[in-house]
């Protein structure tokens, strides 16, 4: 399983720090290109969630 994030920041250190807390089930992150404002957008797929999720029981 898999999912896709938009990440909105204004300093490149706060992207880092998020990107520090993702990377053990990081795929990708992608910054957008050409951006003017306050706000900054990144894209982050994270892979792998189910597998470290617990189970449930039947």
């Amino acid at each position: 399983m898999s999912a896709k994030i938009k990440i909105s920041y204004e300093k490149p250190e706060e992207l880092k720090q998020i990107v520090g807390m993702l990377s053990p089930v990081m795929r990708s992150c992608k910054v957008a290109k050409g951006q003017q404002g306050r706000y900054k957008k990144a894209y982050v797929e994270i892979e792998g969630i189910a597998d470290k999720m617990p189970q449930e029981s039947e």
